[in-house]
């Protein structure tokens, strides 16, 4: 019964840490990704941000994902991106730290204040910080759980016995630490129950250390797994390891000097366990950015990329990471990167339809008809990998983003359609014509193509921002071009009453391409409303619209 209860509250951390993280998501919203781009820019900065997002998200899976998102994205150097990897595992040890200082005693008061902000608010802001401190709570009330067994099991014979055989047997308590927290996905599961029995008394330092160290090599043999599917998460995953390993190696070889030194530190034997993990993880942080160059190119050489055939390559999507679907704020920006890559794909088919209008060039038109196959293949990609973010992950923020970007998407698509079949058509049927069009027309066409043109790149920053005010003004300068188009066509058929027969003639290709661009428009248009909806949610975070 009490190894289970031990099992039991081991599987209640591992719930406290995935439910406090999904909280901090919520709280923090999508602005954290963000923030978290523009911090990686400089080693130590990356490192700094590492530290925060370990400390929001204490999993070795969604940092090494993270990273490897960022390095896709082009936001991250090489060491940079080592730095964020190891700056995240220091951030990791503050949940160690929480519960060395004993907060697990207070486990009833974080979950009573948890469950009322959680259950009985309705702003996001709060119903998040409600779903952390119940995160804490799950965890610390594992805590308790776990130390209240492990006092039976410390006065049992058998149990004291094996323990007075593993304190000789350093390496084998490292293997096995590292094996549970590569099981689990959480050091801090695996750390958190040997403080419970450091506490109890039921082991001792000369154990507890060891366990730490499997713990940290757990967590980089975590992070080579999450990054092996790619030579560049191959390489990162690698160097945090072979940083790990080597400061496990010097630390087991000095292990007498190591127990003295942590024993003569003040506090109790938890406290003094948890200030080692942190200090090896502070330790291992600042040699890794000190010594990033060095170790970078010795996992270029080590680590070579392969040549997979061409079929292998794919064509589209390559920031739609299947690994991030667990986590909607990555999954989301994700999405939203290769929503703002579709809308770019758009203005160009929109620029090159424009091109060879001007040129009479229907060659032209026919090879920006053949883009709008990648167009429709990155809408499909972008609506099945939305699709597939489990809706029970979603909260009213996300979920409403998650309707903003297939509507965006789809808006986009029905656009190249419209280049496609319309306008690329209409130059193709055209280019032909004898009499082309009227000095006038021609300067009204012109202005209406940069006036849609400024649109589609004002609707890129809407979706790139996510800003009511944007949005708003968005749609006021939809709504004033829409007027301006009336008054054009006016001034049009006012022209078409005069003795010219060329006017008259060339009178059906203005009107094409002036209803085409409109009907361009007409479509931006709704993509502002996606933002500016017509019932806005009780919410002043500038993230929700």
């Amino acid at each position: 019964m009490v190894l289970l209860n031990i099992a039991g509250g081991v599987a209640l951390i591992l719930f406290g840490i995935r439910f406090l993280r999904k909280g901090l998501e919520r709280l923090l919203g999508h602005g954290l990704h963000a923030w978290l781009e523009r911090m990686a820019q400089r080693p130590w900065t990356a490192a700094c941000a590492g530290g925060v997002f370990g400390t929001i998200a204490p999993s070795s899976t969604a940092q090494t994902l993270l990273t490897l998102q960022l390095l896709n994205a082009g936001k991250l150097s090489a060491g940079a991106m080592l730095a964020f990897l190891l700056g995240a595992n220091v951030g990791i040890t503050v949940t160690v730290q929480l519960i060395a200082f004993r907060f697990f005693d207070y486990y009833a008061l974080f979950l009573v204040v948890g469950l009322v902000g959680f259950q009985y608010f309705k702003s996001e802001n709060i119903r998040g910080a409600g779903q952390s401190l119940l995160g804490l709570g799950f965890i610390f009330l594992a805590m308790t759980l776990a130390s209240q067994s492990a006092v039976v099991l410390a006065g049992d014979h058998d149990f004291q016995t094996v323990m007075g055989v593993l304190v000789h047997h350093r390496f084998w308590l490292v293997v096995f630490a590292s094996l549970l927290t590569l099981c689990t996905q959480s050091s801090t599961a695996a750390i958190g129950l040997a403080l419970a029995l450091g506490e109890s008394g039921a082991i001792a330092l000369p154990i507890l250390l060891p366990v730490v160290l499997g713990a940290n090599l757990g967590l980089g043999l975590t992070s080579l797994l999450a990054g092996f599917p790619t030579w560049e998460g191959r390489r990162l995953a690698a160097a945090n390891l072979l940083l790990k390993c080597t400061a496990i190696a010097l630390l087991l070889i000095f292990f007498p000097l190591v127990e003295s030194v942590v024993a003569a530190s003040p506090g109790s034997v938890a406290r003094q366990t948890a200030n080692f993990h942190t200090g090896f993880n502070l330790a291992v942080m600042v040699i890794g950015v000190l010594s990033a160059g060095p170790v970078g190119r010795l996992m270029q050489r080590a680590v070579k990329p392969g040549l997979p055939p061409a079929e292998a390559i794919r064509p589209v999507a390559t920031h739609l990471d299947p690994a991030a679907l667990a986590s909607p704020v990555f999954a989301l920006a994700n999405a939203t990167r290769e929503t703002l890559r579709l809308a770019d794909g758009v203005k160009s088919m929109f620029e090159g339809a424009w091109r060879a209008f001007n040129e009479r060039n229907a060659a032209l038109a026919i090879e920006v008809q053949r883009h709008d196959d990648r167009i429709d293949e990155l809408n499909t990609a972008i609506k099945v990998y939305l699709s597939r973010i489990p809706d029970d992950a979603l909260n009213p923020r996300d979920s409403q983003l998650q309707f903003g970007l297939l509507n965006f998407a789809s808006q986009l698509e029905s656009i190249g359609d419209i280049i496609d079949k319309s306008m690329c058509g209409a130059v193709i049927k055209h280019a032909r014509d004898a009499i082309g069009l009227q000095p006038e027309d021609r300067a009204d066409l012109q202005a209406l193509y940069e006036k849609v043109l400024r649109r589609m790149e004002a609707a890129i920053s809407v979706l790139a921002t996510r800003e009511r005010p944007l949005a708003e003004q968005f749609l006021r300068e939809g709504d004033e071009l829409k007027d301006w188009c009336i008054e054009v066509q006016k001034r049009h058929y006012q022209r078409l009453t005069s003795d010219n027969p060329q006017s008259v003639e060339s009178s059906e290709q203005f009107l094409d391409f002036l209803n085409i661009m409109r009907r361009i428009s007409g479509q931006l248009n709704t993509i502002g409303h996606t933002f500016v909806p017509k019932k806005l949610p009780a919410v002043t975070d500038p993230m929700v619209e």
